[in-house]
């Protein structure tokens, strides 16, 4: 069974899939980008690398926030960082169903597709 880092978006609790490392941290300065909100908050710097800075919510079917975390993570072999509220830990989960939604159900939690959220970005910004 694969770990997943567990989170919370506003309401709604996910599993991240774990790949490579992982980063909890304070957001801080965000550069915003032309058409890029409501998914793509903007740029942001984490480890002295400018990552591009995700916001779920909207994809949730939440209202736009300003959570004070993020986690930096690889999707698709992309370094992202991911706003959430609260993380809550490591815990494995079962190997998704192959789907293209958003989100995959597994027992626990909904898993986030990273195929699917790099399409959704794609297609946000095209």
């Amino acid at each position: 069974m694969p770990d997943a880092l567990l989170v919370r978006v506003q309401d709604t609790r996910l599993a991240l899939p774990l790949s490579g490392e992982q980063t909890i941290a304070e957001v801080g300065p965000i550069a915003p980008l032309p058409h890029g909100e409501p998914l793509l908050r903007g740029l942001t710097t984490l480890q002295g690398r400018a990552v591009p800075l995700l916001d779920l919510a909207p994809l949730l079917g939440h209202p736009a926030a300003t959570p004070a975390l993020m986690v930096l993570t690889s999707l698709e072999g992309e370094r992202v960082a991911l706003l959430v509220d609260e993380v809550y830990g490591v815990s494995s989960v079962p190997t998704p169903p192959p789907g293209t939604s958003l989100l995959l159900d597994v027992p626990g939690g909904p898993l986030l597709n990273p195929t699917a959220l790099i399409r959704d970005l794609r297609d946000h910004l095209s």
